[in-house]
C-alpha cells in the first residue's frame, strides 16, 4: 500500500466514523500489532490499511449488519469475525470516550460509592 494511504489510516485511527478506530480498539485491548490483527481477522497484512480506512457501520442493529456484511464481503472476511472484532472495538471506543451505547442503552452500569454504613461483623463466627 502507499506511504500516503499508510499515513491517512494512521492518522484516522481515534476517528469513530473510520474502521480504524474500532480495529485499533481491538488491537489494543488484545496487544496485537498488524500481523496479530490481520490473522484475527483472516487477511492479509496488506489489506489493513483499505480496511481501516473503510466508514463505520452504522449504529443500529439493521444497518450494522448490512455494513459488516459489504466490508467483510469485500475483501472476503467471514462477517462473524468481521462483527465481533467490531463491536468489541467500537464497544471499548466507547467506554474510552465516555459515550453511552448507541446500539444497546443500559448495557453498563457502573458501580457507585455506597454511603451506608456496612453490616457489624461478629467476632468469632463462621
Amino acid at each position: 500500500m502507499s506511504a500516503a494511504l499508510d499515513h491517512l489510516a494512521a492518522r484516522v485511527a481515534t476517528d469513530p466514523e473510520f474502521l480504524a478506530s474500532a480495529l485499533a480498539e481491538y488491537a489494543r485491548s488484545e496487544s496485537l500489532d498488524d500481523a496479530g490483527l490481520a490473522a484475527a481477522l483472516g487477511c492479509p497484512v496488506a489489506d489493513l490499511t483499505r480496511l481501516r480506512l473503510c466508514g463505520s457501520p452504522r449504529p443500529d442493529a439493521e444497518h450494522f449488519r448490512a455494513d459488516v456484511a459489504t466490508i467483510a464481503g469485500r475483501f472476503g472476511f467471514d462477517h462473524r469475525t468481521l462483527t465481533a472484532i467490531v463491536q468489541r472495538g467500537q464497544s471499548l471506543a466507547r467506554l474510552r470516550s465516555g459515550q453511552p451505547s448507541e446500539v444497546s442503552p443500559g448495557f453498563l452500569l457502573a458501580a457507585r460509592d455506597d454511603d451506608r454504613e456496612p453490616p457489624p461483623t461478629t467476632e468469632g463466627a463462621p
